[in-house]
């Protein structure tokens, strides 16, 4: 799942989440995240973190605001195996950057995780077309922008919550 604007209050509160004290979760993310941890679910946060290319936070704010997110996220008793980052700039050429589905290939590669049976979730469209792009099913959550749209999106939910109660649905 992407991280920004889906777990923690992200664009369009902050330009970027670039600092410890612009972290608050967004309403309803733990209720969210611990009804994901019943269902077993491995969890990944895959973030573009274009503040890194611009010069707006250093890897260690990253990892400091990272981990200030997980511990915010801790009494869900959900676990993010891992947070996988793209730190290049918004007009980059890697093939990191979402929509380009390179984080998941990796988590997928490393955890091995099925894709066909996995969900992306996040708050814009390059959210759901990264899961497109990788194969798995993907959600459009409008906790960021609320008046982003998705027709690829397999379902579009106005919270985090909403998205994941589509997931437990589909799941059992």
């Amino acid at each position: 799942m992407d991280r920004d604007g889906t777990v923690n209050i992200g664009t369009p509160t902050y330009e970027r989440v670039d600092s410890l004290d612009k972290v608050r979760l967004l309403p309803h993310t733990l209720e969210a995240l611990a009804l994901l941890a019943s269902l077993k679910y491995a969890i990944f946060f895959v973030s573009n973190q274009a503040g890194l290319a611009e010069g707006l936070i250093t890897w260690d704010d990253f990892e400091a605001i990272n981990n200030k997110i997980l511990e915010l996220i801790r009494p869900s008793g959900v676990t993010v195996l891992k947070s996988y980052v793209c730190p290049h700039g918004e007009n980059a050429t890697c093939d990191c950057r979402k929509p380009k589905p390179k984080l998941l290939f990796d988590a997928a590669k490393e955890f091995g995780i099925d894709l066909k049976q996995s969900w992306m979730i996040g708050d814009r469209p390059s959210d759901v077309m990264t899961g497109i792009n990788a194969g798995t099913k993907a959600i459009l959550v409008k906790t960021g922008v609320p008046t982003v749209e998705s027709r690829e999106a397999i379902y579009t939910a106005p919270s985090l919550l909403e998205a994941v109660q589509y997931i437990a649905k589909d799941t059992k």
